[in-house]
């Protein structure tokens, strides 16, 4: 219709006549012409600066435009964060085309006033686009642009030294990378990844990188004391990731290490020290104070009976029983936390220690050694293809013993760790003259575990059903020469 009154308009014209719907057409032309010249225009730009860094951003008044990078202001980087693709990004600073430390800076303030979709999918792309800004900002390469963009505000600036870099965040895996090199102890472990601190980021957008980093789920930080990171402000330049289900396990660095603890129920701080690296065993000092230990050998002395252990189970059997043996010849007794109030406040301090709840521990047991009694080398967990009866879920067995001495002894009663420092076959489980040997000395505690800390929540397979147990874990109580011997300990389990 439109366009047959336009060709009549036009022969109307030719002939000199006049036409009733002159005006109409010609405003209707126009417009139609200028809208084609205009898209014929933009589809023109879009496609001749694809390869020049050029970006299409939305200005306020909503207007399609183009401007180079060297003019961006905050919205135009919104706009170009939100859209832009790794591949262009490289190829953009790759070129020098932008100013990365001015560019970083005018993201922050873009994100800080909330101009990109903060989705979840988003933001790990975001975090990507943010290390290799970070990488820009430490590279060698100098810039040769303006010293500041259109809209970056304040007086010019100098790009180089003065530039503030991002913060990097060292990440580790529980058990992963976290030791020291037996070999070269003087290096140190590389990290399994590597984030950036930014501070328009949140730290469950970190969180969400971490996962896709690692390729585990991740599910939140903690400090190498074991403290919970929550918020970005608490954010240290090491971390460690928590993956679904996992606990924290104290990382082992060097012999010798030593770092504070605190203990929020006994409003105290303590110190823990690295005693083994292979396997892992820590000294606690001061971990309950003379009085304490005093009341739990008061009120433990009454029950105290022979020690037992466990009996191998039958094939065919499943039963758990406990026998008497020469290997295990001192004297025990179980107390509840509901038996005393001091032990509900130890089990608490336990878990303020350990970071795990002690929902998995059994109760408190204490032992009394004689003179001449002992414990021979053994291990805290069942082994599943050995003991029946012991473990009740798939995965599940004795994770750490956290150890106390409650008592000085004059001579003996070590705590032997055989295969600390020393790689040789056990074959005399008496033997206490080789290893780690941890003299007692009241009110100290010991911490040791006894599955391997990166797979400890693991159900092992039926053809290696031992496959997160730490062998090297193996220790003993060697014989009292003089005096006696008190002690407790927890056992907790990883499920």
């Amino acid at each position: 219709m439109v366009h047959s009154d336009i060709l009549r308009y036009f022969h109307a014209a030719k002939k000199g006549q006049k036409s009733p719907w002159t005006k109409r057409h010609v405003a209707l032309f126009a417009v139609i012409a200028s809208v084609c010249i205009y898209w014929m225009y933009v589809s023109y730009a879009l496609v001749a600066n694809r390869e020049s860094s050029l970006e299409l951003s939305l200005s306020s008044k909503h207007r399609l435009k183009f401007v180079p990078p060297t003019s961006w202001t905050s919205d135009d980087v919104a706009s170009w964060l939100v859209s832009v693709e790794l591949p262009q990004l490289r190829k953009t600073f790759k070129n020098n085309a932008v100013n990365g430390p001015i560019l970083l800076e005018l993201s922050e303030r873009a994100i800080m006033r909330d101009l990109l979709i903060t989705n979840e999918i988003h933001m790990k792309r975001l975090l990507q686009e943010i290390k290799i800004l970070n990488h820009n900002l430490n590279s060698s390469h100098k810039w040769n642009g303006p010293s500041k963009p259109r809209g970056a505000g304040g007086p010019p600036r100098k790009v180089g030294a003065t530039d503030k870099p991002v913060q990097e965040v060292k990440l580790f895996l529980v058990g992963d990378n976290m030791e020291f090199s037996l070999d070269d102890p003087a290096k140190a472990p590389e990290p399994t990844a590597v984030l950036h601190k930014v501070s328009f980021l949140k730290l469950r957008d970190l969180v969400s990188l971490a996962t896709e980093e690692l390729s585990k789920p991740v599910r939140e930080f903690v400090t190498h004391e074991g403290e919970l990171v929550a918020s970005m402000e608490e954010l240290p330049d090491k971390v460690y990731a928590l993956a679904d289900g996992q606990f924290f396990v104290f990382p082992v660095e060097k012999i010798g290490y030593q770092q504070s603890i605190f203990l929020p129920s006994a409003d105290r701080a303590v110190t823990v020290t690295t005693l083994s690296l292979k396997p892992r065993v820590f000294r606690v000092e001061k971990f309950l104070d003379p009085n304490e230990c005093r009341q739990i050998i008061e009120m433990s002395k009454a029950s105290m009976s022979r020690s037992t252990i466990a009996e191998k189970g039958l094939v065919q059997g499943n039963e758990a029983k406990n026998g008497y043996d020469s290997a295990r010849t001192s004297s025990t007794t179980w107390l509840n936390q509901r038996a005393d109030p001091l032990v509900a406040r130890i089990r608490q301090r336990v878990a303020d220690l350990v970071k795990v709840p002690m929902s998995l521990a059994e109760d408190l047991q204490v032992l009394h050694y004689a003179p001449s009694q002992h414990y021979w080398a053994h291990h805290d967990y069942f082994d599943p293809s050995i003991y029946r009866g012991f473990v009740t879920e798939a995965g599940q067995n004795r994770f750490i013993t956290v150890l106390f001495y409650l008592s000085d002894v004059e001579k003996g009663g070590e705590t032997v760790f055989p295969f600390a420092g020393d790689d040789r076959p056990v074959t005399d489980f008496s033997d206490c003259s080789r290893g780690l040997k941890v003299a007692p000395k009241a009110g100290d505690a010991v911490i040791f575990y006894s599955l391997l800390a990166h797979n400890h929540q693991e159900a092992c397979p039926e053809s290696n059903r031992g496959c997160n147990l730490d062998v090297r874990s193996l220790h003993g109580s060697c014989d009292v020469v003089r005096g006696d011997k008190w002690a407790a300990n927890y056992w907790i389990s990883n499920k």
